[in-house]
């Protein structure tokens, strides 16, 4: 059904003859006969062209010009009024999306019907450029996104490959630095020799135990990084039920959290959409995150874990929130980025391997902090398409 073209006028005569005009022109036409009716009208709903007087009682054609560019920026105004100034066109130039300015009478009102034509000409211009604009937007944040992921997986890949052998390198080593260390620290707590004071004994098992710690702490660092570098190297996938997976991973991070004193709360939707991927890659990111909660709140605080679906564009979302220090704004950019962290402990892996597995899934990750008031990591994971559906049951 097309448009009609509003006219306001409170000149009875003048709208009739307007109106008939149009509509022997094969325009459908309704009227206002005041600037408060108008604007009622344009509430309701939006017209293409609307031809206005600009002295009215109750409201002039100035509120309506400016109502009708608030409420539909694409609507062209024509303004016919007797009372032509310089000031006056300027100001209803200055208010809305002006096309024409006329001084009534006219001398020749079958002319109207041409300045509407060309009137919706320049809207349905406009509405296909806005169409057109955002089209090209669309295509341009799709194009940044793949690009993005295209650069973050090379990067990610070769990341990989060089924490594989350098894992592989160090593993050898570090396990006969512990082997020795551990046989030098057993042999002397069984007896320590008899020219050493008390003082320096004690001082070697110490720093025995630091040298066995630190050890620990490389082979786990290694184990990260084997990890790490296992994640550019996809798995087989299936039907996964994130419920499930979130579950699976509370097994493994809850009672680290109740231990410290922090109050776990889970608010999974029960009825989510299936997710094609692979449970314990995503499990992986999930007990990363949970860990990174665990570690930024203090006792007595909250960590609370959300699952909801999405319908636009259709997945689930799942959001892990915590009430803890919150991430500085100068680190926020950096904390996916590999080996990063502004923590005490950690490789700065654990955001990294999160991030790649998410995109590895076509999904996506956003962060939101505050210092002192705590960190909430968002993942959306895109359904499983249609086809993937028959001969699978979710796991």
């Amino acid at each position: 059904m097309e448009e009609p073209i509003l006219i306001v006028d409170d000149e009875e005569d003048l709208r009739y003859i307007l109106a008939r005009q149009l509509q022997m022109g094969g325009f459908q036409v309704e009227t206002a006969c005041n600037g408060e009716e108008a604007i009622q009208k344009l509430h309701e709903r939006e017209y293409p062209v609307v031809i206005t007087d600009m002295k009215m009682p109750r409201k002039d054609g100035l509120s309506v010009i400016s109502a009708a560019h608030e409420l539909h920026p694409e609507t062209e105004v024509i303004v016919l009024t007797g009372h032509g100034t310089l000031e006056n066109a300027l100001q209803a130039f200055k208010a809305g999306n002006i096309f024409e300015y006329l001084l009534k009478p006219l001398d020749d009102i079958a002319v109207l019907n041409t300045i509407v034509e060309r009137a919706l000409e320049r809207r349905n211009l406009r509405r296909h450029n806005r169409m057109l604009f955002e089209q090209l937007q669309q295509a341009y944040e799709e194009l940044k996104r793949k690009s993005e992921a295209l650069i973050q997986n090379e990067k990610m890949s070769a990341i990989g490959q060089l924490a594989a052998g350098v894992a592989h390198e160090l593993n050898n080593p570090l396990t006969a630095v512990l082997g020795f260390a551990q046989m030098i620290y057993e042999k002397l707590r069984s007896r320590r020799p008899e020219n050493w004071s008390d003082a320096e004994y004690e001082r070697l098992l110490q720093a025995l135990e630091n040298m066995m710690q630190g050890v620990y702490r490389a082979r786990d660092i290694v184990g990260t990084l084997l990890r790490f570098a296992r994640t550019s190297h996809p798995e087989q996938r299936h039907l996964v039920n994130i419920n499930q997976v979130l579950h699976d991973s509370f097994v493994f991070t809850e009672h680290v959290l109740l231990r410290q004193g922090i109050v776990l709360q889970k608010q999974l939707a029960p009825e989510l959409p299936p997710v094609w991927g692979n449970a314990a890659r995503l499990q992986q990111v999930f007990t990363n995150l949970l860990i990174n909660a665990q570690q930024a709140t203090p006792s007595g605080g909250v960590v609370t874990v959300i699952s909801e679906s999405s319908n636009d564009p259709k997945g689930v979302w799942v959001h892990i929130e915590d009430t803890g220090e919150g991430i500085p704004p100068d680190a926020l950019e950096h904390i996916f980025e590999p080996f990063y962290t502004h923590k005490a402990e950690g490789t700065g892996l654990g955001l990294s391997i999160a991030r790649q597995v998410v995109l590895e899934h076509n999904g996506q990750i956003q962060v939101a902090s505050e210092v002192g008031k705590g960190t909430r990591f968002s993942i959306f994971l895109p359904a499983a398409e249609a086809e993937q559906l028959p001969d699978q049951r979710a796991s």
